[in-house]
């Protein structure tokens, strides 16, 4: 059964949408919203990137409960944004040990060709790690559009971050985490992360920010 405490929670960031994904149907799906992202035809583009997850939500979940991993919660609505290219993702919390979701999210990405998955596990209250990392949510509180957020990563590259994760509908919600393919120290993350945060502010005034500390794992599949 999960956890009601957040010790043995994890945040986990997966797609099936790649061009070359076995499954001839996800493949070009994938491709046809490429397409129109790089030609700004945002509502498209963020139409069919809901297709694509809706598509292998309940592959997702059986795979991770295969591996003895409770899901807290799964939402197809997600994507991430990243060096100008937009990659729909799900909103994805799960309950189990680190090494039974990294396997989780494994299988699932080889399956789709992934070349990258990426499980943040929060720390404990009290717990200290040489290899915590810094995570960060910027809550909008509005329902986020794909313009918005094509807006908003390309300010975050320009604060020195490749990306970010958004759940657009309810809050609005940004994930940025501090991970090794950033090439900047923990300073150097916060600095940008607060610049980033103070420009948001001047457009989503009642923006909230939540740093945690996390162990990232990102293994190369």
């Amino acid at each position: 059964m999960p956890s009601d405490q957040p010790s043995d929670q994890h945040q986990v960031g997966i797609t099936n949408a790649q061009e070359n994904n076995p499954d001839a149907d996800l493949a070009e799906l994938t491709r046809r919203m490429n397409a129109h992202f790089g030609a700004d035809e945002y509502a498209e583009a963020g139409r069919l990137a809901m297709e694509i997850t809706a598509r292998s939500r309940d592959e997702l979940a059986s795979t991770f409960q295969r591996h003895a991993v409770a899901i807290l919660r799964l939402d197809h609505e997600a994507f991430g944004i990243y060096e100008g290219r937009i990659e729909p993702t799900y909103d994805l919390r799960v309950d189990g040990a680190t090494r039974d979701i990294v396997a989780a999210a494994t299988e699932f990405g080889k399956r789709h060709a992934q070349e990258m998955v990426i499980v943040a596990r929060m720390l404990r209250d009290g717990e200290s790690d040489p290899a915590e990392r810094l995570g960060a949510t910027v809550v909008l509180q509005i329902d986020l559009t794909l313009l918005e957020a094509d807006g908003i990563a390309r300010v975050a590259q320009q604060r020195g971050f490749a990306g970010a994760t958004f759940i657009p509908k309810g809050q609005g919600t940004i994930t940025i985490y501090h991970t090794d393919n950033l090439g900047i120290t923990q300073a150097e993350f916060e600095e940008a992360l607060l610049s980033l945060f103070t420009e948001l502010q001047s457009d989503y005034p009642h923006a909230k920010l939540e740093v945690r500390k996390y162990i990232i794992h990102m293994p190369r599949l």
